[in-house]
């Protein structure tokens, strides 16, 4: 289950976090005084056009964008733990205010679900006493297991949150990763080629524009880094899907390199990698032809 916080950064109560901050984690003296100082006294207004708003000041929220707002928004949750554990589920952090909890179930168990809606309750509680709010219209559930056992689970009822149901869905999406219900990846591989082919089509667009090398960096930038994007999740896919990522792969090359759809996407990849290698040897100046270092 992943638990959606309404507002979390802007809820978080500067008294509450340094106090936090000092009993759970030692976090005192000058290092107190410092946190204190980078989240109290903060201050904000709307501006609209040239008209602003009365500037007010910030009693709560750490500052969103920063490096230490996710670090200091986790520290403010951490005792959210003990409640979870107490139901002997278990949790973990994504990008600080992204919650998740999974408990392992027999299919013989999986129609009493109370102790899943009892520890939602307190953990719903104790966010209300500590200035935050859970959000079950965006709370998402999900039975994993294989197509056999799944087919045995009766889900029709879904999860109570704060009295809303929440059904449970076939997929769900965390950090950008897509984990369907038999986890095989399939769906979050559909998601990578239909953004993949946006992208290409975009480069084949702007291509005669740009340089090749500009284009290498287009494309390893903005392609690249999506096909390899937490690939190792990707370990025992089907050979479909790794055939549907070849294809991305082989498109992409083609577009840098100007190419039409006949032209051989193994030899443009290789030429690609190979004019990479020796740009990096050169910047090393490890670049060695018949045993000769080239002199500067």
């Amino acid at each position: 289950m992943a638990l959606d916080i309404s507002a979390a950064f802007d809820a978080v109560d500067h008294a509450i976090l340094c106090d936090r901050s000092r009993s759970d984690f030692g976090i005192d003296g000058a290092a107190l005084h410092w946190l204190r100082s980078f989240v109290v006294g903060r201050t904000q207004n709307v501006a609209v056009g040239t008209a602003r708003s009365t500037i007010t000041t910030r009693l709560s929220g750490v500052p969103q964008g920063s490096i230490l707002g996710p670090l200091l928004f986790s520290i403010y949750v951490t005792p959210v733990a003990d409640v979870i554990g107490g139901h002997d589920m278990h949790y973990h952090h994504q990008y600080a205010d992204d919650l998740q909890m999974y408990v392992s179930l027999r299919p013989n168990d999986f129609s009493d679900r109370s102790t899943i809606s009892q520890c939602v309750s307190d953990v719903s509680r104790w966010f209300v006493e500590n200035a935050l709010l859970l959000n079950p219209e965006k709370t998402e559930a999900v039975v994993f297991g294989t197509r056999q056992r799944l087919a045995t689970v009766d889900q029709a009822c879904g999860l109570d949150v704060c009295g809303v149901t929440v059904p449970f869905s076939d997929a769900i999406k965390l950090l950008g990763v897509t984990l369907d219900s038999s986890l095989t990846f399939d769906r979050h591989v559909v998601e990578i080629v239909r953004s993949c082919n946006y992208h290409i089509r975009a480069l084949r667009h702007i291509r005669p524009m740009l340089t090749t090398d500009a284009a290498k960096s287009v494309a390893l930038s903005i392609v690249g880094a999506r096909l390899d994007y937490c690939n190792s999740l990707l370990y025992g896919t089907s050979q479909l899907n790794i055939q549907r990522l070849q294809k991305m792969q082989n498109s992409l090359a083609r577009a840098v390199c100007q190419a039409p759809w006949s032209t051989s996407a193994t030899d443009l990849r290789r030429t690609l990698v190979a004019a990479c290698e020796r740009t990096n040897s050169l910047q090393d100046g490890h670049y060695n032809v018949q045993g000769q270092t080239p002199h500067s």
